[in-house]
């Protein structure tokens, strides 16, 4: 190697192997950081509660226990009571099927209107299906500070999203999203996620506070609080079928 190239190699080496330095990868390089660390959990059963606010509205309030493995999401609604007993079953951002007692049938939610919001929340279901970023997204390295990545997200070539554009700020401590930024084409900021009190089991760690708040609707907002009570508890691949949707646990 030509001896005036030796120093700059030597610096270039050094500063790759500096913990947390994103320039090292890419935007993509964080994205899979992002991706590894939602989903080290084998499988969670969480209890969640619920409240939407809309301007001129009461409060809707929901109760509903989440238990997931995978991308596979299975949720059973506990109140209010005109919803107890309704479950919904996501196998992938791309399946997603709904139990209503009152019909006692499964119904598969068509993908085209996976942009609107789940039961009546900020959330879409596209928002609630989603577990790893990088199947749909390829990311660019917007920003950084010492404590966060700041990274703009569009959609991979064929890829359909419910979203033009995302913004994700993601914390170096724990490589997860604290802020999700929602844009349309035109370049509209749509919706504001926070993500935040986050506990940990090992490795392992959650948002305990969620809050979407949906700017084209004066911003209404739903807050969403997550108590988990297992983690990899084994739970079987059939708790995640459209049998298991239908007739419960």
């Amino acid at each position: 190697m030509n001896a005036t190239l030796r120093p700059l190699r030597a610096l270039l080496l050094g500063l790759s192997l500096l913990p947390g330095l994103a320039w090292a990868g890419s935007g993509d390089a964080v994205l899979a950081k992002v991706d590894e660390a939602l989903n080290r959990a084998k499988d969670t059963s969480s209890r969640m509660s619920a409240e939407t606010v809309i301007p001129g509205q009461a409060p809707l309030k929901m109760e509903f226990t989440l238990e997931t493995k995978g991308p596979k999401r299975m949720v059973e609604f506990q109140a209010p009571g005109d919803m107890k007993g309704t479950r919904v079953l996501v196998l992938d951002r791309r399946q997603m099927y709904v139990y209503l007692p009152a019909y006692n049938k499964v119904r598969r939610v068509a993908s085209h209107v996976q942009s609107q919001g789940f039961m009546g929340t900020m959330f879409a279901d596209a928002d609630m299906s989603t577990t790893r970023f990088g199947e749909a997204w390829q990311a660019d390295l917007k920003a950084e500070t010492d404590a966060a990545w700041t990274l703009a997200l569009t959609p991979k070539p064929g890829e359909e999203t419910a979203y033009a554009r995302l913004e994700i700020e993601v914390a170096k401590s724990n490589s997860l999203p604290s802020t999700i930024r929602y844009y349309d084409a035109k370049g509209t900021h749509l919706k504001t996620e926070v993500r935040s009190e986050y506990f940990c089991q090992g490795d392992v760690c959650q948002p305990g506070h969620f809050k979407m708040t949906d700017h084209t609707r004066k911003d209404a907002y739903t807050i969403l609080i997550q108590k988990m009570d297992k983690l990899n508890a084994g739970l079987p691949d059939d708790r995640f079928s459209q049998r298991a949707l239908q007739q419960g646990r």
